[in-house]
């Protein structure tokens, strides 16, 4: 059961109040899509993974948490604009805004998470923005790949995904017909990508269709 409830928050940036919708509780039901996405009713909550304060604009997962952004950067063009993607949703252009402020505070995992969700976004509103931010990911992936050790393989799977969602078949095929992972499930949705970058297809799938 899903659970949101409105609570008053204080930004940490401008000090102002505003209602934010936060999650006390939610559930998962089935399987998760190949780059992580969770199922349902998870999926559903992601109105409450980035807030917006109405007052000064600054976006973050916790309003009235650390800030390591300044109000100057809050009213720069790139940020006002987000960098001059015209998103179709709310939540698309909120989760890149939060992807700006990682990418000044120099949090290479905040950006590859807020562009994977923003991308998330742009599926649910068909915005063809998705392969441009998934662009974006790929190049985050790539640098938290050779850093951390302990979410290699995972992030290595969720790159194939966001190479073949994004359009690129041929470097996907390129860089993992030879690669084995050495965990049976990930090895599988591996391949699962290869033969679904071979006929040029980037509809979205679950983990449940590569184990079916």
């Amino acid at each position: 059961m899903t659970m949101i409830e409105q609570i008053e928050m204080k930004c940490s940036v401008c000090g102002k109040t505003s209602p934010q919708p936060v999650l006390f509780s939610t559930n998962t039901m089935g399987y998760p899509d190949l780059d992580l996405r969770p199922a349902e009713m998870q999926r559903s909550t992601m109105s409450t993974w980035v807030l917006e304060c109405p007052h000064c604009g600054y976006v973050s997962g916790q309003l009235d948490g650390e800030v390591k952004i300044t109000e100057d950067f809050l009213k720069s063009e790139e940020y006002m604009s987000c960098d001059g993607h015209e998103f179709e949703g709310r939540l698309s252009r909120l989760f890149y805004k939060n992807y700006l402020i990682a990418k000044e505070s120099g949090t290479s995992m905040g950006c590859f998470m807020n562009l994977q969700r923003c991308a998330w976004d742009c599926d649910d509103h068909e915005d063809d923005n998705a392969i441009d931010i998934r662009k974006k990911a790929i190049a985050y992936a790539d640098e938290l790949i050779g850093l951390d050790d302990e979410a290699k393989n995972n992030l290595l799977v969720i790159k194939s995904d966001l190479l073949r969602r994004s359009g690129q078949f041929d470097k996907l095929i390129e860089e993992y017909s030879n690669l084995r992972i050495g965990e049976e499930i990930l090895d599988k949705i591996i391949q699962f990508e290869i033969e679904k970058a071979k006929e040029k297809d980037t509809n979205c799938y679950t983990v449940e269709d590569v184990i079916t």
